[in-house]
């Protein structure tokens, strides 16, 4: 998977790019394998600074998997937590559509079974 980090409205900070770069590598677990070679993704950082509440942090991830795009945007106090709940946000997102493919494909199977058994009686 190909991941892009890109900072806006603020310095470059290795350490906030590569504890990025950990979380958004959980992804892979719920990707293919051979969709995950293909897979991008886009990582946002940006450091608002008008909001009535002071400084605001957010995070947006853009991952494109398969033809599908699956995007989140947070805003926090703290980057970190910001890429914590984007992160959950997009890991649910991968697992409801496997649940649906798993299930679509057990479906399938079913009524490929029963037009078997009824060509054969």
């Amino acid at each position: 998977m190909k991941i892009n980090i890109k900072f806006t409205d603020m310095q470059q900070d290795d350490g906030l790019r590569d504890y990025a770069h950990d979380k958004i590598s959980s992804f892979a677990k719920l990707i293919g394998k051979q969709e995950l070679d293909a897979a991008v993704c886009d990582v946002e950082f940006r450091q608002d600074t008008h909001h009535q509440k002071g400084d605001v942090c957010c995070a947006e991830v853009t991952l494109q998997v398969d033809g599908k795009i699956y995007r989140s945007s947070k805003l926090e106090k703290k980057h970190k937590k910001a890429i914590d709940k984007v992160k959950d946000d997009i890991l649910q997102e991968l697992r409801v559509d496997k649940q649906k493919r798993q299930h679509n494909f057990i479906k399938g199977a079913q009524e490929i079974k029963e037009m078997a058994r009824e060509t054969g009686a």
